[in-house]
């Protein structure tokens, strides 16, 4: 029910060209403006609030947030539920991965990728503990290399990237060889860069990609 209201105030603000911080008009004004009741009105400023459009505070009003690409893709991890999802989801990073390579290769800075291969140099533990580290590490990793893109819808993929080694995690048993090859697969990618080998960065990140990759194909 509230879905054409929530539709209706992010046009509003699109329209009139409310910045962020600026204010919107009241709950009741809002009512008057749609021809809606005041409840459907305040249902659709929770869904706002909830995507992170809006937020209210007493004495203040209703202001528009800041664009936050994050709380827009994680607004997605909830509806990832089904295997031909996850393998989707797989899919979808493989084909953007590498090319956020090139972003890194062009903006990031030697010291930056000094700092990311000084997290891959560290031991890994043995045993059972290997594997907790392993996930750890690979998330720190990825979301490492994307920060370094410097570009805010890359960095905002971190919870799409959280959930994708949680199902991993879930769906089989890892072993400590995958964990040993995965880092240093990693840290192959961050000395290609430093050395200017784009291509060859993106090859090795493709091959690490594959170490963990669903079984099956996704749905057509």
């Amino acid at each position: 029910m509230a879905r054409p209201i929530v539709l209706e105030i992010q046009e509003f603000i699109r329209r009139e060209g409310i910045a962020p911080g600026g204010r919107l008009p009241t709950e009741h004004a809002l009512a008057r403006r749609f021809r809606v009741s005041r409840s459907r009105v305040r249902e659709a400023i929770q869904a706002l609030k909830a995507m992170g459009v809006v937020d209210s505070k007493p004495r203040v009003g209703l202001r528009v947030l800041p664009f936050d690409p994050t709380a827009q893709l994680d607004s997605m991890i909830a509806c990832i539920r089904t295997d031909d999802e996850r393998r989707e989801l797989y899919e979808f990073r493989r084909l953007i991965e590498p090319e956020i390579l090139r972003l890194v290769a062009e903006r990031a800075e030697p010291w930056e990728l000094s700092r990311l291969e000084s997290l891959l140099l560290k031991p890994i533990p043995k045993g059972p503990e290997a594997v907790q580290e392993g996930f750890a590490r690979d998330i720190a990793f990825h979301e490492g290399l994307w920060k370094l893109a410097g570009n805010r819808f890359v960095a905002g993929l971190r919870g799409l990237l959280v959930r994708y080694f949680a199902d991993v995690e879930r769906a089989r048993k890892v072993s400590e060889a995958e964990v040993r090859r995965t880092n240093g697969q990693h840290l192959a990618i961050v000395r290609a860069l430093r050395a200017g080998h784009l291509e060859r960065a993106r090859r090795e990140l493709a091959r690490n990609l594959d170490t963990f990759r669903p079984s099956g194909r996704a749905a057509k």
